[in-house]
């Protein structure tokens, strides 16, 4: 969920500069849009760029290539379902390399030391279009697989039930079990070739509350920014950050695009406020 602050409207993303490289989240079910995927080739892209519901993607974790999966309906009957697989960079092939492994939404995530969590989306660097963290749900029951502080599985005690991003590098493969939901048939299953200590120390991703919150403390904590607070907005969503209001100089624009580059969670930053 994105969270605002401020009064005002949001422009169109598509008119906002990216003020630095960064990476952008991929949610597994969410729809995307053209401007949530710039480095995507242009012969990709219709009027509204490449859209859908995203359902996945094919990964390649050596090379952190990636190819989205977008299910997109028809908006006239017969409503027909369509479903395309899109490179998310011009140095990729069409198609996913032989060695490319699926990757899908509540995918139950293996490591080393047994169950960690669920896969729920990648990020990806907005300019070069590689792949730079798989999104995990840690599981929120892991003291269920601790019979001691020295057991492996502990190490996730810490970060239970939260989401973090880890390195693609360590998917190694993907495997059937059986699914837990009767009827169902089997599952797919990701391994990671990583342990449970490897797996707690990657980043977290942040809420959107949490982001926001600090980025208001740190602005109005600024001596310069505080007076002109009130004159802009933002948004966040999972790390992106659109900053537009007014402020009095390219001085005060640049001192808080420096603040906000400071708080914690924050990958990419589109600032549309204007001078006067």
């Amino acid at each position: 969920m994105a969270i605002s602050g401020g009064i005002g409207s949001f422009f169109d993303a598509g008119n906002s500069g990216l003020d630095r490289p960064g990476r952008h989240v991929l949610r597994f079910g969410a729809k995307i849009k053209g401007e949530d995927v710039p480095s995507v080739p242009e012969r990709y892209r219709g009027l509204d760029g490449p859209s859908g519901k995203l359902m996945g993607v094919r990964l390649t974790p050596a090379t952190g290539d990636l190819w989205l999966r977008l299910v997109r309906r028809s908006q006239r009957p017969p409503f027909e379902r369509t479903v395309r697989t899109i490179p998310l960079n011009d140095r990729q092939s069409p198609a996913p390399a032989p060695e490319a492994i699926e990757l899908r939404s509540g995918m139950r995530v293996y490591c080393h030391d047994g169950y960690v969590g669920r896969m729920e989306g990648v990020t990806f660097d907005a300019g070069t279009g590689a792949a730079l963290e798989l999104l995990i749900r840690v599981r929120s029951d892991v003291l269920v697989d601790v019979e001691t502080m020295a057991s492996p599985m502990a190490k996730l005690i810490p970060v239970a039930g939260q989401r973090l991003l880890i390195s693609p590098s360590w998917a190694s493969s993907v495997k059937s079990e059986p699914s837990s939901v009767p009827f169902r048939g089997e599952s797919l299953t990701l391994h990671l070739d990583a342990s449970t200590e490897q797996i707690a120390s990657g980043t977290t991703l942040r809420s959107d509350e949490a982001v926001a919150g600090d980025i208001w403390d740190m602005l109005n904590a600024n001596p310069a920014l505080a007076p002109y607070t009130g004159h802009i907005n933002l948004e966040v969503h999972d790390g992106t950050v659109r900053l537009w209001g007014r402020l009095p100089s390219p001085r005060h624009r640049a001192s808080a695009e420096q603040d906000i580059w400071h708080v914690p969670g924050v990958f990419t930053l589109y600032d549309e406020t204007t001078i006067g």
